[in-house]
């Protein structure tokens, strides 16, 4: 992966980025040994074209990124499919045998979860009166600028021939920060009532929205992708690996009642999460760990079987951006020194 993403040349300016305090390239060009308007058409070219390193502020500088969360969504994001091309393909195959291969288990043990999924639009309306932050109406209100772009997760899918249909643009950024993804033609500018139409359209395709756990509010800005259960590698780190660490526990949970129960399996074919499942006789099972409190198994009963309670979990605050960040670090460079210490000690 590494050698797709760098050519000699680009690794031979790279290997000198840290991962804390971006260089300039000034300070790249002479520890590399090269022209300093060469280094800065490398970089730029890495930055601003390929997008696998990112580069901010003024004078420019420049950082290497975590795999993920961070060169994958960067590499990929666009606004229109169109753009992507064979690079971007083998990059996402590269990036599915890393993936399959437990990647995120052993890069977010010990770290605060960043995201929540909030409960579809129809599947608890008393709920989201007593608890409005969850509605996706009032997350976005305090909000006047937005973008939208391609899901990442759903176009490396489509780029490896395991696209499963379901709505591509739904992948949206709020607050100040908009305009950068904007600018970089990531993202195209929409507007709150775009985005409320793009969010009900995803979860009538059986799909479920995030948002950062509760980091949000001028002028840190918050994001929500749209997701499914086939594609999304936040949800997949449950149903393919048993490892929730990057999501919140959910603030509710679906309340079955079986004298209504026809024991139709409606909830089992809505579920993203293989949380309901039956033991083939006339009993379903539950598997609480996969929840992630979305509500679809609620929306497709039509029997009335199933509600959506309060789960006493899930609503806690999180500190804002940078104590979110504060709360990280300890556990990515414990998790960075396990990943080494495997390889090397081994």
């Amino acid at each position: 992966m590494v050698m797709h993403m760098f050519s000699d040349e680009e690794a031979q300016i790279s290997q000198h980025l840290p991962p804390l305090r971006p260089p300039t390239a000034e300070a790249l060009a002479a520890k590399s040994g090269r022209p300093l308007e060469e280094t800065v058409r490398i970089l730029d070219s890495l930055a601003l074209k390929k997008r696998v390193i990112l580069a901010s502020g003024s004078p420019r500088k420049y950082t290497i990124l975590p795999i993920v969360p961070g060169t994958f969504e960067m590499a990929l994001m666009t606004p229109d499919l169109g753009t992507r091309n064979r690079w971007h393909a083998d990059f996402a195959r590269l990036f599915e045998r890393i993936w399959n291969e437990g990647y995120i288990v052993r890069y977010t043990r010990s770290i605060r979860p960043g995201i929540r999924y909030l409960p579809v639009h129809d599947s608890a309306p008393s709920l989201l009166k007593a608890f409005p932050s969850e509605r996706m109406e009032e997350m976005i209100r305090p909000y006047t600028n937005f973008a939208v772009g391609m899901c990442q997760c759903r176009m490396a899918m489509i780029l490896v021939d395991k696209g499963c249909g379901r709505p591509l643009e739904n992948c949206v950024v709020m607050g100040s920060g908009a305009e950068k993804f904007i600018a970089g033609g990531l993202m195209r500018r929409t507007d709150a009532a775009e985005v409320l139409a793009i969010k009900r359209h995803a979860e009538e395709n059986g799909c479920v929205s995030w948002s950062m756990s509760d980091i949000g509010g001028e002028p840190r800005g918050n994001s929500s992708c749209s997701c499914c259960g086939c594609c999304c590698h936040a949800m997949r780190s449950i149903s393919q690996f048993n490892f929730p660490a990057m999501i919140s526990p959910p603030a509710f949970m679906p309340l079955l009642d079986p004298a209504k129960c026809v024991k139709c399996g409606a909830c089992i074919a809505a579920c993203p999460m293989k949380a309901w499942s039956s033991d083939g006789s006339s009993s379903l099972l539950f598997d609480a760990a996969r929840c992630i409190g979305c509500g679809l198994c609620v929306v497709a009963c039509k029997k009335g079987a199933m509600t959506l309670r309060e789960s006493g979990r899930g609503l806690e605050k999180a500190p804002g951006w940078f104590g979110f960040f504060l709360d990280n670090v300890p556990g990515y460079l414990l998790n960075a020194f396990r990943v080494w210490a495997r390889r090397h000690l081994a």
